[in-house]
């Protein structure tokens, strides 16, 4: 490692590599997949690790069986006040690993297991420089909130509750994959379902079928249509806005005319974008199709997040890279999170500045084999050591 860490030569005597990766293989241990099953295990989990070293933690209950952890910890004296954050669930497991994907082997210096890289050893390297720090006496000033939420890969019911809970901070840090990259932002995600319905009947004897299918088809090659006048829009620091059919399904048999048909469309925003404008574009383009060729359809959001930006510029974004330069052998860089995560619930919501940093990479996301480099892993936890009390130092003022 380049230097000690902040200048606290404490916390280097402190720091355990075997106890931190120990964290994570229990981590992984809990299953939390979602929709499979809740995360309650490893909440509590996590609850009565930090408990264990005297942090205080308290559990807010998204629904029945779905936590969300904050646990707070005061440094020596007054500062600023950041959220450390991650979400609890991981994305299903699925078939044709290598390695058990819930125990946490560790290989040629990668540690393998669903959530190595999304986003359990995040949350290892955060629970472990709390950990570290109180042991130390909390050598800073400020507060660090940790928050880590269920319910990220779905609807975010986590992050909803959080909202309720009327939590705020100066700062917000979430540990997604970026591989210690400052991540600035990142583009939104709107989701919607449109339906089309026909009537169903025999195939040999329907002589006008009203076909759901063939009304989708006018649909989707409208929707081809505004996808291409969207990828125009190019935001200097996310790159371009999109819209894309991602899933298709109708029909229930070969020889039975399709009644219903049912397609997803996935749009990424760009900073601005609001939903309500979002949703009127789309609502204008079906409309016309829809109306020209005399059917109706059905239109459904179930999703909005809109984009998450803080400027390179920003005293936290100087922050976040002095840290990383400063215990990294790797050079850190700036740039923008390819997909989407909890960061607008905080930058526009409520509006704290926040960045997205974390170990391992987008590339190892729901993937089978998934792994994290156990070195990226330490780093990650000497950076959330360092943050707290770089936030301090002169010149960071916003």
């Amino acid at each position: 490692m380049k230097e000690p860490i902040a200048e606290y030569p404490e916390l280097d005597l402190l720091f355990q590599e075997d106890e931190l990766i120990l964290i994570l293989q229990k981590l992984i241990q809990h299953k939390s997949e979602n929709p499979l099953q809740n995360e309650e295990g490893i909440g509590l989990y996590i609850r009565d690790l930090l408990e264990e070293n005297s942090i205080k933690t308290e559990v807010s209950w998204a629904v029945e069986g779905r936590p969300n952890i904050y646990a707070r910890l005061k440094g020596s004296e007054p500062g600023p006040r950041i959220i450390y954050n991650g979400h609890l669930d991981v994305v299903p497991a699925g078939p044709g690993w290598s390695f058990d994907p819930f125990l946490g082997e560790i290989k040629d210096g990668k540690l393998y297991g669903r959530g190595a890289a999304d986003m359990k050893s995040g949350l290892a390297a955060m629970i472990y420089a709390a950990i570290l720090l109180q042991r130390a006496g909390n050598p800073f000033a400020g507060e660090i909130l940790l928050f880590f939420n269920s319910d990220e890969e779905r609807t975010n019911l986590g992050m909803k509750k959080f909202l309720e809970d009327q939590i705020t901070a100066d700062y917000a840090v979430i540990s997604e994959p970026t591989n210690l990259d400052i991540c600035i932002g990142h583009r939104g995600c709107a989701r919607y379902r449109v339906r089309t319905r026909g009537e169903a009947g025999h195939t040999s004897f329907v002589r006008e079928p009203n076909n759901g299918i063939y009304k989708m088809t006018k649909l989707i090659d409208g929707l081809e249509k505004l996808s291409f006048d969207i990828k125009k829009r190019i935001d200097p620091e996310m790159g371009a806005a999109s819209l894309t059919v991602s899933q298709i399904q109708g029909g229930v048999a070969p020889n039975i005319v399709p009644d219903f048909c049912e397609i997803e469309i996935d749009r990424r925003t760009l900073p601005g974008e609001r939903e309500e404008e979002v949703t009127a574009e789309i609502v204008k383009q079906l409309d016309q199709i829809s109306a020209l060729h005399s059917f109706q359809y059905e239109l459904e959001c179930y999703l909005f997040l809109p984009a998450s930006f803080i400027p390179k510029s920003h005293p936290f974004v100087k922050a976040s890279l002095n840290t990383a330069e400063r215990i990294r052998d790797k050079q850190s860089e700036i740039r923008v999170f390819e997909a989407t995560c909890e960061a607008p619930f905080f930058s526009v919501e409520k509006g704290i500045p926040t960045v997205v940093v974390g170990p391992g990479g987008l590339s190892q996301a729901h993937v089978v084999d998934e792994y994290v480099e156990v070195k990226e892993v330490v780093e990650a936890a000497r950076f959330f050591l360092g943050l707290i009390i770089e936030l301090t130092k002169e010149g960071y003022s916003q």
